[in-house]
């Protein structure tokens, strides 16, 4: 789905012991629900595994569910726990790190990222 197109969107349902999962780096598990204009993504971290820096034109916002993660935002880093949440405006340059017991995250997007939409089998 190029940028110029509008995504088809109805109101729904979903189990997530049912939704795809896609693994877009090694140690990741991804399984995205995407929107007209938003995108839901759990993401499971296995322990010890870095996200390398990077950027993106989408606007983030994340939920902690489980685990541990170590989360580097521009030039400030925290260690975020079950019950904290983060925002990234698009274009910042972030990365993070898991810890022994690796993590599960509710990252939301905006829009939606058509990589995982695609990887995820849902453009």
């Amino acid at each position: 789905m190029s940028t110029g197109q509008q995504r088809e969107f109805a109101p729904a349902f979903y189990d997530l012991t049912e939704v795809r999962s896609f693994s877009p780096l090694p140690g990741f598990a991804m399984q995205a629900i995407t929107g007209k204009n938003l995108m839901l993504n759990w993401v499971r971290i296995e322990p010890n595994t870095e996200m390398p820096a990077h950027e993106h034109p989408h606007e983030q916002a994340g939920v902690m569910l489980e685990g541990t993660l170590e989360l580097t935002i521009g030039e400030e880093t925290r260690v975020l726990r079950p019950g904290m949440a983060y925002t990234i405006p698009g274009g910042v340059r972030h990365r993070a790190r898991t810890f022994e017991d690796g993590c599960l995250v509710l990252d939301i997007f905006s829009p939606p990222r058509e990589d995982y939409a695609r990887m995820a089998g849902d453009a």
